[in-house]
């Protein structure tokens, strides 16, 4: 096990420097898409970062019609496992540049939100970022290690699917 999978932070924006480990198509998409616009960048923090931005992103873009929601949430996903295997291959394990997995996570638990009111948006984003910072023992056993993109993209998506299960819950307890 890897020493950053014992603490809750992943490794550090720098990370392992071979860039030219990908070519420089799969180089340029990582450096824009798969470090989420950016905010792989941010000196602390990208994570939230990368979330709040796709929230924001999801509002102003993403029509309310549950069927375009998730075309972009699986779109997000499917997108996030390449680009999230280019940045291991360019900045090591797991990178805390790549970002695009929290796009991917994020936009899940955004599916589940009744409305783009802002206590709905701020509840799918808080719920999100709980369950991927306080990932489950089973997930970082057996999910976060599965190589190739897989296990960076895929614990942010079961974040996604519990975020996702607890609003409906919540939607479907009865008004008091």
């Amino acid at each position: 096990m890897a020493p950053h999978r014992q603490g809750l932070a992943k490794p550090g924006v720098t990370g392992i420097e071979n860039e030219n480990a990908v070519g420089p198509i799969r180089r340029w998409l990582t450096k824009i898409f798969g470090t989420g616009l950016g905010t792989g960048y941010a000196p602390y923090a990208h994570g939230t970062a990368a979330s709040a931005l796709l929230v924001l992103l999801w509002v102003l873009f993403v029509p309310k019609n549950r069927r375009t929601e998730w075309k972009v949430a699986l779109a997000l996903n499917a997108v996030s496992v390449p680009l999230s295997a280019w940045g291991e291959r360019m900045w090591g394990e797991d990178p805390g540049r790549i970002t695009i997995d929290e796009f991917a996570g994020q936009a899940i638990a955004l599916t589940a939100i009744p409305s783009r009111r802002l206590p709905w948006l701020i509840m799918a984003f808080l719920l999100f970022r709980l369950f991927d910072v306080f990932k489950l023992p089973w997930t970082r056993r057996n999910v976060e290690t599965i190589p190739s993109g897989w296990g960076v993209t895929l614990d942010d998506t079961l974040a996604g699917v519990f975020a996702w299960i607890v609003i409906w819950i919540m939607r479907l307890s009865p008004k008091r």
